[in-house]
């Protein structure tokens, strides 16, 4: 209909179109972006359920202590890392605008996160069991399923958007 009103775009519903659907599906819906959404809901439920943010008894509170260190030791190593002059983190350039430390940051930090969760868990003795270490990464998607798949359909809503527009 927006070619007919003289508009440059794409059909979906033409043979190339349907081609381009079926073959960019799971391209559409596995993108960077949905892997961020799911990294980040892991990451939110192994916060939420290694207890972290009720930490009450003081055996909690020295675990929490013992996190913090490792945290600043984590970070330490990854600053160490990305500004040496000569490391591959940094860009063609040698700087660190538009480097792969930049790209990969939102990812590390939320496994860094998911982590640090995991050791607190840990160390305040919330995790007994293999089931209880399970329970720590799969909470997230059990309470936030619908985020995925809402992420995922706006993923693919936005590629073929870009099929039709570009």
């Amino acid at each position: 209909m927006l070619s007919a009103l003289g508009y440059d775009c794409k059909s979906l519903i033409s043979e190339e179109g349907w081609r381009w659907v079926f073959y960019n599906i799971p391209i559409a819906c596995a993108n960077r972006w949905t892997t961020l959404c799911i990294s980040i809901i892991i990451g939110c439920g192994s916060v939420i359920r290694s207890g972290i943010l009720h930490t009450q008894k003081k055996k909690e509170f020295n675990s929490l202590y013992i996190v913090l260190f490792v945290l600043v030791i984590l970070t330490s190593v990854l600053l160490l890392c990305a500004l040496h002059p000569h490391s591959p983190l940094l860009s063609v350039t040698g700087q660190i605008k538009n480097s792969p430390f930049i790209h990969g940051l939102p990812t590390i930090l939320i496994w860094c996160i998911i982590f640090l969760s995991t050791l607190y868990a840990l160390l305040a003795q919330h995790i007994k069991t293999m089931d209880d270490f399970s329970d720590l990464f799969t909470y997230g998607i059990k309470k936030f399923s619908s985020v995925i798949v809402i992420a995922m359909l706006l993923s693919f809503i936005i590629s073929c958007l870009i099929y039709i527009f570009n």
